[in-house]
């Protein structure tokens, strides 16, 4: 090695350009860049595996031999875990929860790093899972995108695990009533957090990849292909003329859209469900033998607290039988509640998990889930998910009780099965961020300054990025947040 580099962790540097010989050329281009204060530039072995990329430290692992199993523990000491633990300590819905526990900012950082040994662990057993099976595109384990998923499923379950060990063991104490349940954060923020975001720009490939074949096989049949123009409609893609991109439309209007025949609309809808699998089986064969990447990626994310029937059946292979019992037994804290409640056999989960089966806690919005999810992951009535969609949105969860819609054992099941309510605010009784003038803005506490840049850059459609764009100190956000809303007119 040349003298006078500067090594940061020197000695897992050392081994690691001793077994990758062909990136030196990589760290010398590193180290040789200026460093902002002046003096040598310091490489760390994050910065060096991150500059190389998932895809040459996955070519390089495929050919280590019996040296793989010690390289690889250096990856995730040196790799996922700094990774994860950056991530953690910057994620909204983790700090927004220390911060309402008042947790101390050098806490934070311990818990963060425990977090992140763990996760650096389950991330290293997936990584050897790949290496095993051989996959080509297994390098997807590595990327900065899938690390950020698995934060955000710990995250989750961190919080749900915090919460539910609150309510177990702090009921003698008087705790705020006010106080919004974490968990409504986190699924509040769901869509919009920067993990998920990643994600999508990781995943916008393949799927418009995916559209484009779809478009081709349906284009080889003159859209006389059927079953795929189901598909098609039913999830929105816009492959035909039949369909718009983003409007998924039910079995009875794919009925009336496509002009299904049948004697009655119950035998058009059972024929378009037979169409839909039909055409999915398709979609899957096709995917299967000539995208594997995508089937892998989608195989690695099946949550059994939110999979479909369809789903839990075609994908994991679950018989009807065993799709019941998981449903009604829902929402479940790990995979091996499956075989200690008895939803499966102890050799079918093992079966289920190669598929990409996981048990992530799942926070269900009562003011905007679908009828499904409510059906299906809180375990409610049909008839009373009905109703509840057709009379929300709901100000708290007593207006449910108040209108007779459950009663406080059922709704106390709901909760437990990962129910939160999101309210909604009516206009009128907070400030609306988005049509305040500027001196209700600075009664809110608002600077002149600040005043002035949000009136210029709104409207802001969420609180995370209205956090990011204010930068205020986390006691001024939450004054603002209590005391406003953000809601978006319709003229």
């Amino acid at each position: 090695m040349r003298v006078g580099l500067v090594l940061s962790t020197k000695p897992k540097l050392e081994e690691i350009l001793a077994v990758a010989p062909e990136w030196q050329t990589t760290f010398e281009r590193l180290h040789q860049e200026p460093s902002k204060d002046g003096k040598a530039r310091v490489v760390a072995p994050l910065e060096l595996f991150q500059t190389l990329g998932a895809k040459a430290i996955y070519t390089k692992l495929k050919t280590l031999g019996s040296q793989t199993d010690g390289f690889i523990t250096i990856l995730r000491d040196f790799y996922y875990q700094p990774l994860l633990a950056k991530m953690l300590e910057s994620n909204q819905n983790l700090r927004r929860f220390w911060f309402q526990r008042r947790v101390a900012a050098d806490d934070q950082k311990h818990q963060a790093v425990s977090l992140s040994v763990e996760l650096a662990q389950k991330l290293e057993t997936a990584l050897l899972k790949q290496l095993k099976l051989g996959q080509e595109d297994g390098f997807k384990v590595l990327l900065p995108a899938y690390a950020q998923r698995s934060v955000h499923n710990a995250v989750v379950d961190y919080v749900r695990n915090e919460w539910q060990w609150e309510k177990d063991t702090l009921q003698d104490i008087n705790l705020d009533p006010e106080q919004i349940d974490p968990r409504a954060n986190v699924a509040d923020d769901n869509k919009y957090s920067p993990e998920n975001q990643a994600l999508s720009g990781e995943q916008v490939g393949q799927l418009n990849q995916l559209r484009e074949r779809l478009a081709k096989m349906l284009g080889e049949k003159g859209f006389q292909q059927e079953p795929l123009i189901v598909v098609d409609c039913m999830f929105g893609m816009g492959l035909t003329p039949q369909s718009k991109v983003g409007v998924e439309m039910t079995m009875r209007e794919c009925c009336d859209v496509l002009e299904i025949k049948g004697e009655t609309q119950a035998r058009k809808i059972a024929r378009c469900q037979v169409l839909l699998d039909k055409g999915l089986d398709m979609i899957r064969d096709m995917i299967r033998s000539n995208m594997p990447g995508v089937a892998i990626s989608w195989q690695t994310d099946i949550n059994v607290n939110s999979a479909s029937r369809r789903e839990l059946n075609h994908h994991l292979g679950l018989t009807e039988g065993e799709v019941d019992r998981l449903i009604v037994g829902r929402q479940y804290y790990s995979m091996s509640e499956l075989v200690d409640r008895r939803v499966l056999q102890a050799s079918k989960l093992s079966e289920i998990a190669a598929r990409g089966a996981v048990a992530a806690f799942v926070p269900v919005d009562l003011n905007a889930a679908t009828r499904r999810d409510l059906v299906d992951i809180l375990g409610c009535d049909k008839e009373v998910a009905k109703k509840l969609v057709e009379l929300r949105p709901f100000s708290s969860l007593n207006d449910m009780l108040e209108k007779k819609l459950l009663d406080k054992k059922d709704l106390e099941k709901m909760i437990n099965n990962g129910a939160v309510l999101k309210a909604v605010e009516k206009e009128g009784e907070r400030i609306n961020l988005n049509t305040a003038e500027a001196q209700q803005l600075r009664q809110l506490g608002f600077s002149e300054d600040s005043t002035a840049r949000f009136l210029r850059a709104r409207p802001f459609l969420t609180w995370n990025e209205l956090e990011d764009f204010l930068c205020v100190d986390a006691e001024l956000f939450r004054n603002i947040r209590e005391k406003s809303c953000l809601t978006i007119s319709p003229h």
